[in-house]
């Protein structure tokens, strides 16, 4: 089933359109410039909205001129100016016909690329991604690594600001050497990790974050945490959105089990258990209401993800029910 458009990216893309079309209205006007960088800051999904519409008016502009005489309205075919109806000034006239000229394209480019928006931002945002059970670990610029989870995307600080690596979806376990002069720093969202010199995994969870620590210490910030962040030591796990905050303590060892290819579950609701194996499964996978709130404990090898579905769901004698190889439901 065709997932509908999201009314919060619909209305982006209609407003970039009437930005795009502003813009070329009124090229020198510095209130509207100040107007237009704060819609773009406003949002996300503004400002993807933006540069989709943008590239969209790009390949516009390189197909043939079908529609040449619209950008000409006012003027006859010899030069000379055409009637404009009383009341009516000939550049209002003009600009009209190229709001016209422009939004219909603009708009319909825009919402043609809706449902592709994420993926389409994310590849563009991206240095590094994985796709559906794959894992990759590339060398950071002071000798240590992150490995990336499947489904996962990072982008890397430029010049100066190496030291600076952006989560742009999924989990990442960093192995980080510690500088004083130069701090190792995540972003997640609206999240930053600080390395104090460790080893440490970072999740993106919605508009939050998860943070834990196999060795060493790091400092997060953000969302609903104290103005001076939360410390984190070995062990230690903390898991944080905009309205609250939640810490736990672990086994160093049960830290990133996903690197090592396992999947552990302590007493966690069977629903967050699966939407942490999603993204070694192909297909969407949906969990019955009844079962997503039951916990569940065990640990799970992600060399054979279907099985462990299957493990996960027997936990609670359910069943895994699929329809071909791209959905399956835990009932």
């Amino acid at each position: 089933m065709a997932t509908p458009p999201d009314p919060g990216s619909q209305r982006s893309c209609r407003e970039a359109t009437d930005w795009l079309i502003l813009l070329q209205e009124e090229p020198d006007d510095p209130e509207i410039a100040a107007r237009f960088a704060a819609w773009r800051a406003a949002s996300p999904a503004n400002e993807d909205a933006w540069q989709h519409t943008r590239k969209a008016m790009d390949i516009v502009a390189r197909l043939p001129a079908s529609n040449a005489g619209d950008w000409k309205a006012g003027v006859r075919s010899d030069g000379t100016p055409a009637a404009v109806p009383p009341g009516h000034s000939p550049r209002r006239h003009v600009m009209s016909r190229r709001r016209a000229v422009l939004a219909v394209p603009a708009l319909a480019a825009c919402v043609a690329l809706l449902p592709f928006l994420p993926e389409l931002s994310l590849r563009m945002r991206a240095d590094a991604r994985t796709g559906t059970a794959e894992r990759v670990t590339l060398a950071l610029p002071d000798g240590g690594s992150v490995t990336l989870a499947p489904a996962s995307a990072i982008a890397f600080g430029h010049g100066s600001d190496r030291h600076h690596v952006t989560l742009l979806a999924g989990e990442a376990l960093f192995s980080v050497t510690h500088d004083e002069r130069h701090p190792f720093t995540v972003t997640a969202g609206s999240f930053e990790v600080r390395d104090i010199g460790t080893l440490f995994d970072v999740r993106r969870a919605g508009e939050g974050v998860a943070v834990s620590v196999k060795t060493g210490l790091v400092r997060v910030r953000g969302g609903a945490l104290p103005d001076g962040g939360q410390e984190l030591g070995a062990g230690q796990m903390l898991a944080a959105d905009r309205t609250a905050f939640h810490a736990d303590i672990r086994a160093p060892d049960q830290i990133a089990a996903w690197a090592d290819g396992l999947l552990m579950a302590n007493d966690q609701p069977l629903g967050e258990v699966v939407d942490r194996l999603r993204p070694w499964l192909p297909g969407k996978v949906v969990v019955s209401p009844r079962l997503a709130d039951q916990r569940i404990s065990g640990v799970y090898s992600l060399a054979d993800p279907q099985a462990a579905l299957d493990a996960i769901a027997h936990a609670r004698q359910a069943r895994v029910r699929r329809v071909g190889s791209w959905v399956a439901a835990v009932w």
